[in-house]
C-alpha cells in the first residue's frame, strides 16, 4: 500500500486527530471520484468519504493532500 502523501505532515496529523480521520478513511475518499476546487496555490481537487460526511482536498498538481475536512464542513 502506497503511503499517504501529505504537504505538511505535521499539520495534517493534527487535522486527522481533531477531525476523526483515519487512514482508512483517507483512502475510502480518495477512491471515490473528485470534485474540482480551488487551493490557495492553484487547482485542487476534493474527494468526498461516501459515508463519513468529510472531504480531503488535494493538491492537483503536486497530488498532495492539504486538507481534511470535518463532518458537515460546507464547500463552497
Amino acid at each position: 500500500m502506497e503511503p499517504l502523501r501529505f504537504s505538511n505532515e505535521v499539520k495534517l496529523r493534527r487535522q486527522m486527530n481533531k477531525r476523526g480521520w483515519s487512514e482508512d478513511e483517507i483512502r475510502e475518499a480518495l477512491a471515490t471520484t473528485p470534485v474540482p476546487a480551488v487551493g490557495k496555490r492553484g487547482p485542487a481537487l476534493r474527494f468526498e468519504h461516501p459515508t463519513a460526511e468529510k472531504s480531503v482536498i488535494i493538491d492537483a498538481v503536486t497530488g498532495e493532500i492539504f486538507h481534511l475536512g470535518k463532518k458537515g464542513f460546507r464547500y463552497g
